[in-house]
């Protein structure tokens, strides 16, 4: 049988999902380059080192081998353009600004009250939330994993969500 070529289709811009009706121009962004890192992996694994990652963990000030969520998701956010807290490599440092509602591109914050364990991205709310996130575990229940990992949020332990702005 001979091998064919068909016409292509004209695909949507990265994430299609994301519109103006249902994200911000910031949000979009976050998305846009929280998803260029979805496939970065721990070398070795288990790590929590690799080339950019030692490269996030530097320019946040942290140790390196140190827990990287939070360190990456102040990476994803600073590079937007987007206020970050002070001490964004710890978790906890984002509890204060945290709001109840999701929007596309907030962080999400996972733990126990008043004690920040994890935190994330939020690319998508319909129809079913799917969240990015930096040293996620690949079941994504998981605070130490050894990915930037897209996925369904299946966490319950949910403290709330860091709504992205600019100054």
């Amino acid at each position: 049988m001979p091998l064919k070529t068909f016409k292509a289709e004209g695909w949507p811009a990265m994430a299609g999902w994301l519109t103006e009706e249902n994200s911000s121009a910031l949000g979009r962004a976050i998305i846009y380059r929280a998803m260029a890192d979805v496939g970065i992996l721990e070398t070795p694994l288990a790590s929590n080192r690799g080339v950019r990652i030692d490269r996030y963990a530097k320019r946040a000030g942290s140790p390196l081998g140190s827990w990287w969520c939070a360190i990456w998701t102040g990476a994803v956010f600073a590079d937007c353009g987007a206020l970050v807290p002070v001490g964004y490599p710890a978790c906890d440092s984002w509890l204060p600004f945290v709001q109840k509602e999701p929007v596309i591109g907030a962080a999400v914050l996972y733990g126990v009250r008043g004690d920040a364990h994890h935190i994330g991205v939020v690319a998508r709310l319909e129809p079913m939330v799917l969240t990015i996130e930096g040293n996620r575990g690949f079941a994504g229940t998981t605070n130490n994993g050894v990915a930037v990992d897209i996925g369904p949020m299946q966490r319950r332990d949910i403290l709330g969500y860091f709504h992205p702005r600019t100054a």
